[in-house]
């Protein structure tokens, strides 16, 4: 009977203990699982991360070569003076007209400047306030250099300068015509929006000076020799343009 007493105590005092014991056994046991789902998922996602970052393309983290191409409205201002006998005409101020243009060339490495050749194919109609009329032809081979603004944004401003060689002649039904040529010089501004990584699309403003010569010529027109003294200053345009990136 005291033994059985004995027992029962014994029995009674070691169950909780061991119902405790056990409790804490699992929780300690979950909470260092959970712990390691956790550690785990979040090496998991830093990894992960980590690669797309590394793999994600930028578009400004290296040189980049272009190609482009532009056309636009350009006006051609200087002056034309045509003598025929003790009579002499100014012909009017041409109307700007549509031109067309190709380039090539580099962006710096963190998208902020850029440099590029460019040829661009420019014309004019002279018209005086008799019948007399004639096209001038002007074709520029340019070297620009632009600073570019918000390299790392959709959207970026740009201003530069360009130098190169100009040559204008006259086009038309005439027995002669005029040549002149030499360096020009002038400025571009504008702004450019980036569609792709690869593709930009540009709109821009461009003045350039042109060599300025004063050029007397001879030509004739439905019988009558015409002396011509031409001048041409500068040529203004604006553009839209298109750059392939790669």
């Amino acid at each position: 009977m005291k033994i059985t007493t004995i027992a029962s105590v014994i029995t009674t005092a070691l169950i909780p203990v061991m119902f405790s014991s056990t409790c804490m056994a699992y929780t300690s046991n979950d909470v260092e699982s959970v712990k390691s789902v956790d550690v785990a998922s979040t090496t998991e996602v830093q990894s992960d991360t980590t690669t797309k970052a590394a793999t994600m393309p930028r578009f400004d983290d290296s040189p980049r070569y272009f190609v482009g191409i532009n056309a636009g409205k350009s006006k051609l201002n200087g002056t034309d003076i045509a003598t025929l006998g003790s009579d002499s005409q100014e012909a009017s101020s041409p109307d700007a007209s549509g031109f067309g243009g190709l380039s090539i060339g580099r962006y710096s490495a963190s998208g902020g400047s850029r440099i590029y050749y460019s040829y661009e194919q420019h014309s004019a109609d002279t018209q005086f306030s008799s019948a007399l009329s004639y096209s001038t032809k002007t074709s520029l081979h340019l070297l620009n250099a632009d600073r570019v603004f918000r390299a790392d944004k959709s959207v970026n401003p740009f201003i530069g300068l360009h130098f190169g060689y100009g040559k204008t002649k006259s086009d038309s039904e005439l027995s002669s015509g005029y040549k002149d040529s030499g360096l020009v010089f002038g400025l571009q501004a504008g702004v450019a929006w980036r569609a792709s990584e690869q593709f930009t699309i540009e709109l821009g403003l461009r003045h350039t000076v042109l060599p300025d010569n004063s050029k007397e010529w001879s030509a004739t027109s439905s019988g009558n020799t015409y002396k011509f003294q031409s001048t041409q200053s500068t040529l203004s345009s604006a553009y839209l343009g298109a750059n392939y990136r790669f």
